[in-house]
Order: structure tokens, then C-alpha cells, then sequence
């Protein structure tokens, strides 16, 4: 069975995308795990630092959780405002809202002659995008946004979906405040 140890995944998670590994290795794509649970910090960082985003942007975000009774998360979110943009697209979640925040996803690339597929329309991403969805993940393959490496637990499009904002925020803060963001 694959092993998602060290990825700090829920472990019902951890098991079904264990499966997905093993499927994808048994029909010879070598998928391998980049990413798996993401602080609120990092995804503040990742949210603010897409060029598309202005900081007058990050602002509304902030105001809009702060309106949502979620201060921590508004402040959070506010330190991250004038990180040095990029062209590179890496969330549209806030943080907190995203599943790999709850350890609920995982970023996965395959890799072929030990070089990373980047394509993500590669025939292999729609091969594991649809077993993940056999398995009963969402795959982020089929997001408006594709993000083909990505998979998550819960077929609800973010934490917004299940928890109120207060919620989100209680629980982030409790789980992740004071410590360094890791990646």
C-alpha cells in the first residue's frame, strides 16, 4: 500500500488515497504525494501572492472575514496582503476554507523517466482524476480551475460548504496559531 505517512492527512483520507496510488502504480503512472496538509498561513501566502490578485483584493477578502466573525483568520490573512506577487495561479480558497488546511487533501504529480508530468492535460491526470472520483474524491481535475494534481476528501467545494466562517476560524486558530507555516 502506498504511504501517505508524514503528510499529516486524516487518516480515512490517508486510506482511500493510498488506494488511488496504489491503482495509479498498478496501471504503471508513478503519481507521487507533493503536498498534503497546508497551514492557514501558507494558504494566506499562496492566496495573496497570485499577480492576478490585487492587495486592494486581499483587503475585500479581509474585510469579508472579518464581517464573518472570523478575526484571526482576517488578521492572518492581512499579514500575507503585500507578499511579492507571481504569475503562477496556486488557490482561490482563503484560509482556512481550503481541505488541505483539515489535512482532508493532497496535491499528487506523476512522474515519468523521473520527470514531472507539468501538463496537466495529460491523459495520466484525467486517468487519475477519474479513479479518484471511482474512490468517491473530488478531483480537481474537473474544477473551472483545473488543479489535475489535486484531490480531497470531501466533495464539498471548500470548508464554507459544511462549517460557518466563526467555525473555521475557532478551530484554525486552536489548531495552528503560533506556529511556523509549513508547506
Amino acid at each position: 500500500m502506498a504511504n501517505t505517512d508524514g503528510f499529516g492527512l486524516d487518516p480515512t483520507f490517508a486510506a482511500t488515497l493510498s488506494q488511488l496510488l496504489d491503482w495509479c502504480q498498478a496501471n504503471g503512472m508513478d503519481f507521487r504525494i507533493a503536498q498534503g496538509l497546508r497551514t492557514p498561513q501558507t494558504q494566506a501566502q499562496y492566496y495573496c501572492q497570485w499577480d492576478q490578485r490585487s492587495p486592494a483584493a486581499v483587503d475585500a477578502a479581509v474585510a469579508k472575514l472579518q464581517a464573518a466573525q472570523a478575526p484571526w483568520l482576517a488578521a492572518l490573512l492581512a499579514s500575507y496582503r503585500d507578499e511579492a506577487r507571481k504569475p503562477q495561479w496556486l488557490t482561490d480558497a482563503l484560509p482556512g476554507a481550503g481541505w488541505h488546511q483539515w489535512g482532508l487533501a493532497a496535491d499528487c504529480y506523476c512522474y515519468h523517466n523521473g520527470q514531472m508530468v507539468s501538463d496537466g492535460g495529460d491523459p495520466v491526470y484525467k486517468a487519475y482524476a477519474d479513479q479518484a472520483q471511482a474512490l468517491g474524491l473530488r478531483a480537481g481535475y474537473y474544477f473551472t480551475k483545473r488543479d489535475a494534481g489535486h484531490v480531497q476528501g470531501s466533495l464539498a467545494a471548500d470548508a464554507t460548504g459544511q462549517y460557518t466562517w466563526a467555525e473555521i476560524n475557532q478551530v484554525m486558530e486552536a489548531r495552528f496559531s503560533g506556529k511556523p507555516p509549513i508547506a
